[in-house]
């Protein structure tokens, strides 16, 4: 049975994508981009902003089991195995090719895989629940509101990875502008329902956006798993989700040990630490999302690998310039803000200080992702392997040493200071000019 095939695939987007680029493309493109990371910069701020106010209204111990379930969805992205990862490479490589029917295909087969996937992390989380029902009203109302949210991002992950061409960014940023509206509300609800308002807003915004990207999307394909196909793409994207995914694992290592060492309220009291870094991340986040795909098609089009060495270091630029003044300004501001604001978490100063640094030396990140491209798989293994060790060694170690909070902050801090220098050495030698042999 053929596909149809749909129009943000098959009209002049990408058709013209594929010719040289003239004066107006390029300054379409510049406005594409930074309308997109604008988008993702307003979701971001307003998650911020909608739980860091949350903290006034929700005790630690509380926001410790959100967090430790914020920590376990993380890690059941497990199940996807890959797949949407290896389309995430092969279908704006195939795009760039000009092969819209092995596109369509990509995206029938990773669909299937994702819906299923979801349905995994939703049977997990009733098992959780059905195991924890007698622990209390906390635990019951944290965990099925996290089955909907877990459930509807692993399927918006894969509907994200299919917004490709400049058209799928604009639209996807729409979807973005309305996710930071709907952030925006989430004090309100809290104020007036405590942890109930966070839990059941979170769980509504989340299915919101799910639908809106899903109404929105420019593949719009039937699902339907092609066994072949999908071996070709977990193939593929294996390694990366490999690396992805102890990456996830190595960026939860934290709250592990502080689990470990001092137990759930002291993940409360970590908390605002976390949404620090999350911050920090919006713009190497958003310059990750739109150079990533960009990259692949260009060495779809036959683009060298050293050409794209411009492109992963400006993107580390980008994401250092607008950290810096961040980080330097909430370093000065944190103290004041949440002794005044949020008084119950006096406690996580220090952390969120350090937190600060650390997010400043992970926004070299962006860069990182030309090694996924260029499939430098030992390279990206040297570079994860690295970043395990370090986000495990150096917390757990700072933590015997100093209060746990504080210990396991500079620990991150050195972790991201190791791995940042790493990471741009090994981009730098994949993207080296190759010598001809004369």
């Amino acid at each position: 049975m053929s596909l149809a095939r749909p129009a943000a695939v098959t009209g002049r987007a990408w058709d013209t994508a594929r010719l040289p680029p003239t004066q107006g493309g390029r300054l379409a493109e510049r406005r594409t981009f930074v309308t997109f990371t604008a988008s993702v910069v307003a979701v971001n701020v307003a998650s911020l902003a909608g739980n860091g106010l949350a903290f006034r209204w929700v005790d630690p111990w509380s926001m410790g089991v959100w967090h430790t379930l914020l920590l376990l969805a993380n890690y059941l992205t497990v199940f996807r195995l890959g797949l949407v990862n290896g389309m995430g490479r092969e279908l704006p490589f195939a795009l760039g090719r000009g092969d819209r029917s092995r596109a369509e295909r990509i995206a029938s087969t990773s669909q299937t895989a994702s819906l299923v996937g979801g349905a995994l992390v939703a049977l997990t989380f009733a098992i959780l629940l059905a195991a924890r029902w007698n622990a209390g009203g906390t635990w019951r109302l944290a965990l099925s509101s996290m089955a909907v949210v877990a459930t509807s991002t692993f399927y918006l992950t894969y509907l994200q990875a299919t917004f490709r061409s400049d058209a799928d960014f604009d639209r996807l940023a729409r979807v973005h502008w309305v996710q930071a509206v709907l952030m925006v509300l989430l004090p309100a609800s809290v104020s007036l329902f405590g942890f109930a308002g966070l839990c059941v807003h979170t769980a509504v915004q989340s299915v919101i956006v799910t639908l809106l990207a899903h109404a929105w999307r420019p593949l719009v394909v039937p699902s339907r798993f092609e066994g072949r196909l999908a071996r070709e793409l977990v193939g593929i994207g294996l390694p990366l989700f490999a690396f992805g995914y102890l990456q996830t694992l190595a960026a939860g290592f934290d709250r592990v040990i502080l689990l470990r060492r001092a137990g759930v309220e002291a993940v409360g009291y970590y908390a605002p630490a976390v949404a620090v870094v999350a911050a920090m991340a919006i713009v190497p986040g958003a310059v990750a999302t739109y150079v990533y795909p960009r990259m692949s098609y260009a060495l779809g089009q036959g683009r060298a690998p050293q050409e794209m060495r411009r492109t992963a270091l400006g993107g580390a630029a980008v994401s250092l310039a607008a950290g810096l003044p961040l980080a330097v300004a909430g370093w000065l501001a944190a103290p004041p803000l949440i002794a005044h604001f949020f008084p119950r978490y006096e406690a996580s100063i220090p952390a969120v200080r350090w937190s600060l640094l650390a997010g400043l030396l992970w926004s070299v990140s962006p860069a990182s992702q030309v090694l996924g491209s260029l499939k430098a798989w030992t390279s990206m293994a040297a570079c994860v392997g690295v970043a395990l060790v370090a986000r495990w060694t150096f917390p757990w170690w700072l933590s015997h040493g100093h209060a746990p909070l504080e210990g396991v902050a500079q620990g991150n801090v050195a972790a991201a200071a190791v791995t940042g220098a790493l990471s741009l050495v090994l981009v730098l030698r994949a993207t080296a000019p190759r010598k001809v042999a004369t």
